[in-house]
Parts: structure tokens; C-alpha cells; sequence
């Protein structure tokens, strides 16, 4: 069968973007594995520094660039005060380069929904601690966290984390209520 040039172009172009794309993306994991080698500030710092500093949850945290340079990017929400904080910490010393504070209701509507206040809510019962799960999934799966965010579907509460080691990229779920880790399979 013999397919029109137009459409065979177009399929050379989205096979193309889809590679780069892929590409682009181990890329980028690539770098915050080294960002994150070079810190002087790490990943447990700054969980425990936000948890001192500003009362709630850490929804999720991630590495970006700001003003040239890497940095944590922590949401952070608190239910019994009704507030957001989006913040970015250097991963050189800490420093705190932005904070943005927000009220979760806008008008007497609420920005989250009900799936986010049920995980906010299951985190705050549970004993979780993110600088020990940190630690242990560094341990088991030799590898580095580089990101990872609250989440509930299916009834279930859980933290997704995204590793980086010899291995390769991987995904972790860590049930909050439990503390049960359950890697995410590759297709």
C-alpha cells in the first residue's frame, strides 16, 4: 500500500519530534543527576529546611533552573491555615531564591481538589517521614531521587518518586499509609 506523501512526511516529522523529545528528556535527567552531584546543598537539606521553616506538606518537589542557576522547586500545602507556598531553594547553599504564598480558596472555592485534600489529609496521619523514605530508596535501589510528588488515585495515597542510578531511570510508588514501595514497571 502506498501512502500519500503529505502523510508519510508528516509521519517522518512526529517520528522525528518523538525522538528528540525522548532524547531531550534523558537529557535533562541526565544533568539533574549532575546538578544534584555537584550541591552543596542536598535533597534532604532542603526537605528538612521547608519542613522547619514552613508548616504543611510537601506536595512535590523537583530540580529546575532560575535565574541561571539549579534549584529545588517545593510545593508546599497547609490545610489548617488554608495556605500554599511555591518555593525555590539554590542547591548551591540553600539560599531561598523565591517564595510565592497563595491561599488555597479563591472566592470561597477551593484550588485543590478532593483527591489532594484526601492525600493532604492521609499524610498528616501518617508517620511517613520523606528525609528516611529518601534515604531508603537511595539504599535499595542504589540510586538517586530526583523528584517526586504526592498523589492519590484508586483510594490509595502515595508518594511517586523518580530515581536515577546505573541502571537507568526508575519509578517508585510509596504507599503513605503503609510505607510499602512498589516500583513502577517499564513497558
Amino acid at each position: 500500500m502506498k501512502l500519500p506523501i503529505k502523510f508519510s512526511k508528516k509521519l517522518c516529522v512526529a517520528a522525528a519530534v518523538a525522538l528528540t523529545s525522548t532524547a531531550a528528556i534523558a537529557d535533562d535527567d541526565a544533568l539533574s543527576a549532575l546538578a544534584l552531584k555537584k550541591a552543596g546543598f542536598s535533597l534532604e537539606q532542603a526537605i528538612e529546611k521547608v519542613n522547619t521553616t514552613y508548616p504543611g506538606h510537601i506536595t512535590e518537589l523537583e530540580l529546575d533552573d532560575y535565574k541561571g542557576q539549579a534549584v529545588y522547586e517545593v510545593d508546599v500545602i497547609n490545610l489548617a491555615q488554608e495556605q500554599q507556598h511555591k518555593l525555590k531553594l539554590s542547591l548551591s547553599d540553600g539560599e531561598m531564591l523565591k517564595n510565592e504564598s497563595s491561599k488555597l480558596t479563591i472566592l470561597g472555592v477551593s484550588k485543590i481538589d478532593d483527591d489532594e485534600r484526601l492525600a493532604l489529609e492521609q499524610v498528616a496521619e501518617s508517620e511517613l517521614s520523606l528525609q528516611q523514605t529518601i534515604a531508603m530508596l537511595n539504599d535499595k535501589y542504589q540510586a538517586q531521587v530526583l523528584e517526586f510528588e504526592l498523589e492519590n488515585e484508586k483510594g490509595i495515597t502515595f508518594y511517586k518518586f523518580k530515581l536515577l542510578g546505573q541502571q537507568g531511570k526508575q519509578r517508585v510508588i510509596v504507599d503513605v499509609v503503609t510505607g510499602e514501595t512498589i516500583p513502577v514497571l517499564k513497558h
